[in-house]
This record gives C-alpha cells, sequence and structure tokens, in this order.
C-alpha cells in the first residue's frame, strides 16, 4: 500500500515545485537505505514535450524525466574488503574526502555505530524522483560551491543540527495539505494505510513485548529472509547446473542421430528422421534400421508380424535358456538380422559418449512370442496359439495389442517415405492380426 501511494505522490506534478535547493530529502538508492540528505539541484531531461526530432529521442530514452543532485553521507565500498595494515587503504582513508561525486556502485550506506567515522564522506549522488522516500519540510542553506570537502562537513553538520532539534523525527510534508494531492486512490490508499496502523498498534506483538523483544524478532525474520535469499539462489544455481547436463545429453543425442543418419550435419531431418517420427510404440531407431536395410522387403506379411513382435513382448521366461532354441529358421534367420540392426544402433550410441550396455540392450529384444505370432497370422485359433507361448493369456493379448498399434504407425511411416509396397504389406498384417477375442471390445461379450 505504501509503494503504490509513494508512486502516486513521487510524480512530477506534486513533487517539481517543492524541488527548491537546501530542503531535506529522505532517499534510497537500489534498495539501500542511505537516510536524510540536502538537495543541491534539479534538472529535466532535455527535449521533454518538445516537438519534433528532439521530442523524439527524449521519449525513446530511458533516463528518468527529472533528476536531482542529493548530498547524501556514504562509505566507500573499497574500504569494506580492507585488511589491517594495509598502508594503500590508510592513505585512502585519508583523502577519502577529497571525493565528492557518489554511486551506489562504488558508495554504500553509512551504519550508524558501525562504520569509522573517518571513512563516512558526503557525496553528490544523482538519482530520479522515485528513489526520494519523503520530502522535509525543513530548507538548510547552501554554500555557493558545494564540492569542496569544508562546504560538504558544513551542509552535514547543519543536518545533524535537525536531527538533534527533532528528536521525534524531521518533520516532512504533508502530501495533502501541503503537496495538494487530490487523487482518489491516493485517498482510499492512505485511509487503509492508516486502518493497518491501527490494526498494528492494537496487535499483541505492540502491546505486550517490550523493545528488545521486538528488536530480537526483527533481526530473527531478517535473517529468515537472508536465508530465504541464500536458498534462492542455490535453487537457482542447481536448476541452472541441471540444465547444464541436459544439454550435454541433448548434444550427445543429436549426435546419435547424426551418426545414424536421421538428421544432417546442420540438423535438417532426412528420410530417417521423418520415419522415426511416426514411430512410438517400440525402440524406433531400431525399427528404422530395419526398414532402410531392406530386412522387411525379403520376409512375408507373417515373417514381418513374427519379427515385430520382438520389439513389444517385454517378459522373459527362461532367462538361462537361449531364446532362439526352437525357432525355426524362416524365423531365426530375420531374428539375427534383427540382432545385428540392434548391434548398429548400441555401437552409435556408445561412440557418441551415452552410456550404455550392449549386451543387455540387445538382450532387451525377446523372440519369444515370435511363433506364436506367425500361427495367429496363419489363421491359428487363440487356444491353440497359446498353447505355443509360456505366459498368461492376459499377457499375449497385451502383446498382440501394442503388435498391431506398432504395425498401423508402421505403416504410417512407409506411406510418409512414399514406400507403397511396405505400406500395403504392413496394413495386410495389420488385418491379419486384428481378429478374434484379441481385439473384442470386452470379454463378456
Amino acid at each position: 500500500t505504501e509503494r503504490k501511494m509513494l508512486k502516486i505522490s513521487r510524480k512530477a506534478q506534486y513533487v517539481v515545485p517543492f524541488l527548491a535547493p537546501g530542503r531535506m530529502l529522505e532517499c534510497s538508492i537500489d534498495g539501500e537505505q542511505y537516510g536524510w540528505g540536502v538537495l543541491v539541484s534539479h534538472k529535466r531531461k532535455a527535449g521533454i514535450g518538445s516537438a519534433g526530432s528532439a521530442g523524439k529521442l527524449a521519449k525513446q530514452s530511458s533516463d528518468p524525466d527529472h533528476t536531482v543532485d542529493v548530498l547524501l553521507p556514504c562509505v566507500d565500498r573499497h574500504f569494506d574488503d580492507a585488511k589491517p595494515g594495509d598502508g594503500t587503504k590508510e592513505e585512502d582513508k585519508s583523502n577519502v574526502g577529497l571525493l565528492w561525486r557518489g554511486t551506489s556502485h562504488h558508495c554504500r550506506p553509512m551504519k550508524v555505530g558501525v562504520d569509522d567515522e573517518k571513512l563516512v564522506t558526503h557525496r553528490i549522488f544523482t538519482i530520479g524522483l522515485n528513489d526520494i522516500l519523503e520530502l522535509s519540510a525543513v530548507k538548510l542553506f547552501l554554500p555557493s560551491d558545494i564540492h569542496p570537502e569544508p562546504a560538504r562537513n558544513n551542509v552535514a553538520k547543519s543536518v545533524k543540527e535537525v536531527k538533534r532539534r527533532f528528536p521525534e523525527g524531521v518533520p516532512f510534508l504533508d502530501p495533502v495539505k501541503d503537496m495538494s494531492i487530490k487523487s482518489e486512490d491516493f485517498k482510499k490508499l492512505s485511509n487503509r494505510t492508516d486502518t493497518l496502523k491501527e490494526r498494528l498498534a492494537s496487535h499483541s506483538i505492540s502491546t505486550e513485548l517490550d523493545q528488545k523483544e521486538k528488536e530480537e524478532m526483527v533481526l530473527a525474520y531478517g535473517k529468515k529472509l537472508d536465508l530465504l535469499e541464500h536458498s534462492k539462489v542455490i535453487r537457482n544455481e542447481a536448476r541452472s547446473c541441471q540444465g547444464m547436463v541436459m544439454r550435454d545429453e541433448l548434444k550427445k543425442m543429436k549426435r546419435v542421430l547424426r551418426q545414424l543418419g536421421h538428421v544432417d550435419a546442420n540438423g535438417v531431418i532426412q528420410t530417417k528422421g521423418r520415419t522415426a517420427c511416426e514411430i512410438n510404440t517400440a525402440n524406433e531407431l531400431v525399427i528404422v534400421e530395419l526398414m532402410f536395410c531392406g530386412v522387411f522387403n525379403e520376409l512375408s506379411v507373417e515373417q514381418c508380424m513374427a519379427l515385430l513382435s520382438c520389439m513389444t513382448f517385454d517378459e522373459r521366461t527362461k532367462d538361462d535358456d537361449d531364446p532362439t532354441t526352437g525357432l525355426k529358421s524362416y524365423l531365426s534367420n530375420p531374428f539375427f538380422k534383427l540382432q545385428e540392426c540392434t548391434r548398429t544402433v548400441a555401437k552409435a550410441i556408445i561412440a557418441c559418449k551415452i552410456e550404455l550396455d550392449e549386451e543387455e540392450f540387445v538382450g532387451k529384444i525377446n523372440p519369444g512370442l515370435m511363433e506364436a505370432v506367425f500361427a495367429w497370422c496363419k489363421g491359428a485359433k487363440f487356444v491353440d496359439v497359446q498353447k505355443l507361448t509360456g505366459t498368461f493369456e492376459g499377457t499375449t493379448i497385451r502383446t498382440l495389442r501394442r503388435l498391431e498399434e506398432l504395425v498401423r504407425q508402421l505403416a504410417s511411416a512407409a506411406k510418409a517415405i512414399g514406400n507403397h509396397e511396405l505400406q500395403s504389406k504392413f496394413e495386410r498384417g495389420s488385418e491379419l492380426m486384428k481378429r478374434d477375442i484379441v481385439f473384442c471390445s470386452s470379454l463378456y461379450l
């Protein structure tokens, strides 16, 4: 609420009439409270309100329309990292008063009772109207030349005397009575502020705790805010580190796609990449290698379906036995070609520095349902097909459904690259598979 009030009350139409040299101002620069200072001069940005190119340049500039020079107490940040016995810093300490221009980058607010008085200097800062927290009703005499150190010290003594005469606080200009702010929004915010102040005054913290306990609570809350800010910084650092790891992994994956021919050196998707985009039911890299090696061209529809079942069946029945034991040559030979394609993909992945166990990757291809799928596509009954498997009926049905989905995706991929022969082969395979109890919408019908 107070920030909204400050935004309204610091409009140029209300503040500029009171910007006379010598007026005391309370200032905050970049979130740091510098306390009370003295106004030295006020400047208006050139070109404001004028027509033509000068007015356009003034509007485009990011500088504030009005700036004020204020004499403020500060400490040079140069001394914050001073070490005992540092001769250079001692020399700088003796000459610090020669500097009259101050910036928030090089100077910080003085800390009462903490900073050495020899380090505290009074310098002229250039700030905007939004950096002014309060305007005082008090105006001080300013010498004609404020730059020399004695002149600035005399003004500082005058500020100290004003604070001594007003122990309850330097008097402010009233926003409504003195500055004539008649905005309805400001009145509503002012009433809300008064209500909140009354509630704070009646709170148990204000009535039941003494000053020492209040200060301890404020310090504890300040520490909490510092810890929250520190945790925020750490989280951002962790997020950036995670992003770096992800970027490295992404670069390696792009390298794999480039090596396998899915994209070219410029990252443009090639025919293999376009084909892989259509597949998501099984490992698209291995499937695409099968297609482009011409394995499917040499096989019948039933053999293609049996071979693809190795990519959708992921349940091991006998870990110790050779998975190809008992397979007929018309099924084992295509399976060996599938293993070769899988090894090609695995070697490409390993060559691009992605961690992968080649044997484990190849071992995921399971020919356990090849005979069953071949028989199913030949028109065998589900009861007879189930006798060829060592799995439960539900596993067989789930595998066949996934296989049919994969075949449909392969038909779309073949169509996308213009291979009508493969497209018709996969569409025929989908028709052979999609029948009987396996694809009933409900087993209770």
